[in-house]
């Protein structure tokens, strides 16, 4: 069987700037169309690398990095909480995030996709957290034989991906395509 979830020991590979030229946050943002948001949930927030980008530009914002990883979580907390003051790094199980219903302006999974074991129950979860009119953004590698990222059996068709949040109950679905190696989709609760 193969692994799903990213390995935590390699959490630096996390960290390579080339992330951002590949998947960069100021363009999703943008395409997000997000002003002033006073919470941003990231699941699967791994070193925060991602919630960086958005903490500089929404620095009245907190934060709330989620990670199902004592180790992703402690390396947030001796690493990112001292420079940033509006990212929370919290645990996490795959299906329960503890917050509060109809907390969240935004909620946004980078890579994370593919590692989900139940992804319906995922996105409904994440429903429960978006405020009404809140924003999904779910970007995740495409179904491509690749030497990044992880084994083509894993990757999500988009297609399934779609249907998925159409079954969560989101709306204004769109579909990005315009990464070198994701897809981008962006919805409305």
């Amino acid at each position: 069987m193969v692994e799903r979830r990213f390995n935590p020991s390699k959490l630096e590979k996390l960290n390579n700037p080339k992330r951002l030229d590949d998947f960069p946050v100021d363009d999703i943002i943008q395409l997000m169309n997000i002003k002033n948001p006073e919470i941003i949930i990231d699941l699967g927030a791994g070193t925060a690398f991602f919630s960086i980008p958005f903490a500089k530009s929404f620095p009245q914002c907190k934060i709330f990095a989620y990670d199902v990883s004592d180790i992703m979580i402690e390396w947030m907390e001796k690493n990112i909480v001292p420079k940033f003051n509006n990212i929370f790094p919290l645990k996490m199980e795959e299906n329960n995030v503890p917050n509060d219903d109809n907390a969240a302006d935004v909620v946004f999974m980078v890579n994370v996709h593919h590692e989900l074991e139940t992804p319906e129950k995922t996105l409904n979860e994440c429903y429960r957290l978006l405020k009404q009119g809140g924003i999904i953004a779910i970007s995740d590698w495409r179904k491509e034989v690749s030497d990044l990222g992880p084994s083509f059996e894993l990757r999500c068709e988009p297609d399934v991906v779609k249907s998925q949040l159409q079954k969560s109950k989101f709306q204004d679905i769109k579909y990005f395509v315009n990464f070198p190696n994701n897809f981008l989709f962006i919805a409305r609760k």
